[in-house]
């Protein structure tokens, strides 16, 4: 009788628990037009109004290289030195905000600057940080230890990143998934929870091909969505 009580209480406590978020990793470049959208158009906006349902991380980095100069790093980026420095923003926000709703908010705003390695004084000011301990970060070692941390993430990865952005849900990477979640991460988050049905879900409307990330010409499936080493 007591082993029954025991394994009922024990089922009890388990059905008690909180289900899991929906887990997001996104490993993107910050002058990757298709990681700015994704950031801006989908990724931002799901997560305020679905942030309560979902973990998110961010790792700036992407189709990057680095190599050891003395006791630092030095990085060659995609999209140049002005990519690399964004990115480096990025890491030193990550680090220093520890507080995915600020990191959020800060990196949604630089990825809607028109150069988005210009505007991290504006960003930090219009989140409520200050911008001089970032500044600092991104002009010194801290900052390149701190890329260079999220580049050896990068590497764990498996399969290897080869495009960006990369998006992983609930630890998986699909590519079906990452084209699922560049037309429709609200859609993708929803019916991916575990849990009871959230308001912002209730009404989800069938989601259409977006048009302008289709390249007709190209036989691969990411050769528009995505961006890809030269």
């Amino acid at each position: 009788m007591r082993t029954s009580l025991l394994v009922l209480a024990g089922l009890a406590a388990v059905l008690a628990q909180d289900p899991a978020p929906v887990k997001i990793d996104l490993y993107y470049e910050t002058l990757c037009p298709y990681s700015i959208d994704f950031v801006t158009t989908q990724l931002y906006p799901t997560w305020t109004i679905l942030s309560d349902i979902m973990e998110v991380e961010l790792f700036p980095f992407g189709n990057a290289n680095y190599e050891q100069d003395g006791d630092g790093w030095t990085f060659t980026c995609q999209h140049g030195d002005g990519e690399c420095h964004g990115n480096m923003i990025h890491a030193c926000a990550k680090d220093h905000f520890k507080d995915i709703n600020i990191e959020m908010e800060f990196v949604n705003c630089l990825l809607s600057a028109d150069y988005p390695p210009n505007a991290g004084a504006t960003c930090a000011a219009q989140v409520g940080q200050d911008w001089a301990p970032l500044d600092e970060c991104v002009s010194s070692l801290e900052g390149q230890n701190l890329l260079h941390d999220v580049a050896l993430q990068q590497e764990k990865l498996d399969p290897t990143l080869y495009f960006v952005p990369w998006i992983i849900v609930n630890d998986v990477f699909n590519e079906d998934t990452v084209t699922d979640c560049q037309e429709d991460l609200k859609k993708v988050v929803c019916e991916t929870y575990t849990g009871p049905t959230p308001d912002a879900c209730a009404s989800l409307k069938p989601t259409e091909p977006r048009s302008a990330h289709v390249n007709k010409a190209a036989a691969p499936r990411f050769a528009v969505r995505v961006s890809k080493r030269p």
